[in-house]
This record gives structure tokens, sequence and C-alpha cells, in this order.
């Protein structure tokens, strides 16, 4: 009985200190838009997906080359353009907390129905073989979802009620070797 009072009390204990370290390593995803200039065609969509909250302050850096980039994918004229597909280190650059840079590039194809894709601070989109090209802007919007670990006060409440339930069958066993 001693024992199940002790295994309350670590498993409170071990969550209450586990829990800390999950708290920024979560995915963080944008929704990205792509809208042409005037007098190009195409647009799209796109999403880029990476490890942890950007500073509110600074620059922060997400890449394959550093592990914190997980995911970037652009649909573009029905084309889909990948982070398995790129070429060189794809970079994802926040200042400020917001958005500054995509450094990617994809090639789909061969000549003469190749298309590719250039997105630095905006998007190049060139195809059929280079011979035309569509320019625009990027817009990205944070995928707000529920939040993937709890809050401290949530972990607390949990771990004092695990200190509650510990002490009341404490209580309840002492009780039941004094009769």
């Amino acid at each position: 009985m001693r024992r199940t009072l002790k295994f309350f009390c670590v498993a409170a204990f071990a969550l209450v200190l586990s829990a800390p370290a999950r708290l920024f390593a979560a995915p963080v995803t944008y929704n990205l838009t792509l809208t042409p200039s005037a007098g190009s065609l195409y647009g799209g969509t796109g999403s880029i997906t990476f490890d942890g909250a950007p500073s509110a302050s600074g620059i922060s850096d997400y890449s394959v080359s550093n592990g914190k980039l997980i995911d970037v994918a652009f649909n573009i004229d029905g084309q889909t353009f990948t982070l398995a597909g790129a070429t060189g280190d794809t970079l994802v650059r926040f200042l400020d907390g917001q958005l500054n840079d995509i450094t990617f590039a994809e090639m789909i194809g061969s000549s003469p129905n190749r298309y590719t894709l250039h997105v630095t601070s905006v998007y190049a989109f060139y195809y059929n073989d280079g011979q035309a090209a569509s320019y625009g802007t990027f817009t990205a919007t944070p995928v707000d979802g529920p939040s993937p670990v709890p809050e401290p006060g949530s972990l607390a409440l949990l771990g004092t009620g695990f200190l509650g339930a510990s002490g009341a069958l404490y209580r309840r066993l002492r009780t039941a070797r004094s009769s």
C-alpha cells in the first residue's frame, strides 16, 4: 500500500518536471499566399513548418542545415514544389517575429516544359523552360491550433490533484491499519 502512495508521488513529480522541456519544441506552421504582380499570370499557396516559435525581437533562422526547418511546400499553376526537391539550403528567416525572407529554389521537369520557383522576399515562377515568368509577393499567416502541451497552470493543478489523491489514499490506508 505504501508502494501505491510512492507511485502517485513519483508520477506527479515526474509529470511536473518533464513538461517544461517540451514547451518550446512544438512545430509551428504558417500558410503562405503567393499574389501575382500586375501583368503576371500565376499565384498560388504554400506552407512552412519549423520547430519552435520565432523570437519577438531579432533574427530567427530556420533551415535544413540547422535542423529547425521541417517542411516547405508551394503550389503554383498545378505544380507542387517541396523541400524534398529543393536545390541548395532552404532558409526561412523571421525578423522581429515577422516572416522576412524565404530562400528556396526547385526545378521540376526538363526542357521545354520546365517549371522553376525561386522565392527570396518576392517569388519568381518560371515556366516553359524560362521563356515566361510570373512574379509577385507572398504573405504568411500563422496556423493557430490547439496548444500542443498544457500550460504551466494546468500542470500545477494536475500535480496538486495527484498530491491530494496521494494524501487521501495515505489517510485511508492509515485508518484501515488502525482498525
